[in-house]
């Protein structure tokens, strides 16, 4: 019932249905779903004298005359009075209305209260006779699209209740509903549009965050079930390893070495490896990944490392050869590589002869076979749908997941997206990093900060500018990379500045990052092709223009290209139009340099969607919870999702069904 297309609902003919279409409501399911976003209080007369300029509500009055005027357009005037004050109540609709007044009858009248003494005025305000069943209640207000009004939406929500009474069936296990003290759906869904009480819509919340979050969170662990199984062979420590770690050019910071020893432990347990590694930028989770991926080698299996871009993808190539040489065999595979010598990798890939593999979602195709996967790695995991992190994990048997993250994830999202996995946090920056110096800068500041950076680029240093846009636009007053660059050639006439954006081809945005590495090129102008995994220890000054129009983490991200040396860094955020919240996230930005305070931060300004992107991880949008305002709810929730795990271990025959039933819906929910 829940799927009937909504033009089988009394009012909604061709029109309409097209209208509701344009937000997201086609059947009686989406009808239902789409919640009010506020409430009118109704249920309360009161006086005129007690109802102050300015403020709502609702007041009783009896019509004494009903004129149609004329001052720039028609109107239809209504004049009444209520006890010692006398009103005018005014709509600009009068044809509509011709007969909607009887004089001498009293009538409900709700809207915006405008008083002078004894006189008073209402405009356009919502009406019925006094006495009328349903006008003096909880009103509910819905988001809504030209053509449908609010009056037009509360009668779809009260037909599709109506016709529904009795069938909608419950979509949580009965004894969840008993334990958790929850109202059934059929309730939650009726109290959530027409609240009998304060009391009465707080449990219908609190009943349909709970089934977002349960649902959610079980569809996940059934994704996730196949791991944390043993495995055949657990792996060894061997001396070599211990020995690589004692030469490395580096010393490993305490937070390295303590992820490090988690890792160890995972992949000897006997257990499939099921790891989150998350860092801020520059903390040094890549090495730890060539580590494990070492690991994997020295027990004679194979490793994947997916990115999210063919950029990232080569740099992690370049950095493993870098540190492993010609010790073992690594292969490049992103959809750049030509056919012919993707054919050839794909068969030594085949054949066991390329032990490790580096690459982008090429690595997913289904012709990529493996002899002997034994590790996935994946890199900036936001970036990657559930689905696509798991169909390279099926290409081993139980092979160990190691995850990693520059992108720090709020714990109450994390609960969320990661509910079964260890987490580990590099929650400190290798020796001799300095904390990034972040300003705003304002437009009559910019020369200044031109200055300094022409100051900086003698000194040999070097610089990154980020635009928001790849080209000019007229439909959009955003800065451009390439009408910035052709801006910066002119004010920098002396040195060598470079572009480089996501429309370019990956040969050429290869060879002008090697030439900014090099310091061939002093200034970079780029899109956020740059966001992650770029490392020139001696680009000292992130610029983003237009600031206002990237999320905070992002901004976060941006700056963590600065910052990897030992030379003092610096972060310029420019923006000409701050709102409210634009000018909270900056100020987020300027006064944080903890990736885990910003997340947080994020989270609250822009909710999980925006920030994370639900839906590219396979997930469904959440309509009514809120992972800030819901933490309480998420935890319990999570107790019951671990009862019905454990029930369901216990062959509980009605738990069996339940989880066939969800399992089922997951080739539907979860898509590439």
């Amino acid at each position: 019932m829940l799927d009937t297309s909504v033009d089988k609902l009394y009012g909604v003919g061709d029109r309409k249905r097209k209208l509701l279409e344009k937000i997201n409501i086609r059947t009686f399911g989406d009808l239902l779903m789409a919640y009010p976003h506020r409430y009118i209080d109704r249920r309360r007369v009161i006086s005129v004298s007690a109802l102050k300029t300015g403020a709502l509500g609702c007041i009783e009055a009896k019509v004494v005359e009903v004129q149609q005027k004329r001052a720039k357009k028609e109107i239809l005037s209504v004049t009444v009075e209520s006890h010692f004050h006398q009103g005018e109540m005014v709509f600009f609709s009068p044809k509509y209305l011709k007969n909607a007044f009887e004089v001498g009858q009293s009538y409900y009248f709700f809207g915006k209260m405008d008083k002078t003494g004894m006189f008073f005025k209402m405009l356009q305000p919502e009406f019925a006779k006094v006495g009328t069943k349903g006008f003096l209640g909880i009103i509910p207000v819905y988001p809504l699209t030209a053509g449908i009004s609010n009056k037009e939406m509360i009668a779809y929500k009260k037909g599709v209740l109506s016709a529904l009474q009795g069938k909608i069936m419950e979509n949580l296990p009965e004894f969840v509903v008993q334990e958790a003290k929850l109202v059934t759906r059929m309730t939650a869904f009726t109290q959530i549009h027409f609240p009998d009480s304060a009391e009465a819509y707080k449990a219908a919340k609190r009943r349909l965050v709970f089934e977002e979050l349960f649902i959610l969170q079980l569809k996940l662990m059934l994704l996730k079930q196949n791991y944390h199984k043993p495995i055949k062979a657990p792996y060894t420590i061997p001396e070599d390893f211990e020995f690589w770690i004692s030469r490395l050019p580096f010393q490993l910071t305490q937070a390295q070495k303590r992820t490090l020893d988690e890792i160890k432990t995972d992949i000897t347990s006997g257990y499939a490896m099921n790891r989150l590694i998350q860092g801020d930028v520059g903390s040094g989770k890549t090495i730890l990944a060539f580590a494990a991926i070492f690991l994997a080698v020295l027990n004679h299996k194979q490793a994947v490392l997916m990115a999210p871009t063919a950029l990232l993808a080569e740099q992690h190539y370049e950095g493993f050869k870098k540190i492993f040489g010609n010790t073992i065999t690594v292969a490049l595979l992103t959809s750049d590589v030509k056919a012919k010598n993707k054919e050839a990798l794909k068969n030594q890939i085949a054949l066991g002869d390329i032990k490790v593999v580096i690459g982008t979602h090429a690595i997913i195709q289904e012709d990529v076979v493996f002899e002997s996967l034994g590790l996935v790695i994946t890199d900036e995991q936001h970036r990657f749908g559930i689905r696509q992190r798991m169909n390279v994990a099926l290409k081993g048997n139980q092979p160990h997941t190691l995850i990693m993250s520059a992108t720090p994830i709020p714990r109450t999202l994390s609960l969320i997206l990661y509910g079964d996995m260890d987490v580990s946090l590099v929650d400190e920056l290798p020796e001799g990093r300095k904390p990034i110096k972040t300003h705003f800068i304002k437009p009559e500041k910019v020369s200044d900060m031109y200055g300094f950076i022409d100051k900086r680029i003698q000194e040999g240093r070097q610089v990154y500018v980020v635009c928001p846009l790849v080209e000019d636009s007229e439909a959009i007053d955003l800065t451009s990379a390439t009408g910035h660059y052709e801006h910066l050639r002119n004010r920098f006439p002396d040195y060598e500045i470079g572009l480089v954006h996501g429309k370019m081809k990956s040969s050429e945005k290869e060879t002008i990052m090697k030439a900014f590495h090099e310091n061939k090129i002093q200034i970079l102008v780029s899109t956020t092709v740059i966001e992650v995994g770029i490392n020139v220890p001696n680009a000292t000054i992130m610029v983003v223009m237009d600031s206002e129009r990237f999320g905070l983490s992002q901004l976060h991200q941006l700056r963590g290209r600065v910052g990897r040396g030992e030379v003092q860094s610096y972060c310029f955020l420019l923006s000409e139009k701050l709102g409210k919240t634009s000018k909270e996230r900056i100020e987020s930005l300027v006064n944080s340099s903890s990736g885990f305070e910003i997340a947080e931060r994020d989270l609250m300004l822009r909710g999980p969607g925006e920030v994370f992107g639900l839906k590219q991880h396979g997930l469904p949008e959440l309509r009514l919870a809120s992972l800030i305002e819901d933490k309480k709810t998420l935890k319990e929730v999570q107790k019951y999702v671990k009862m019905i795990i454990a029930e369901y271990e216990m062959n509980n025959v009605q738990v069996k069904r339940y989880i066939q039933k969800l399992s089922n819906e997951l080739e539907t929910w979860f898509t590439l």
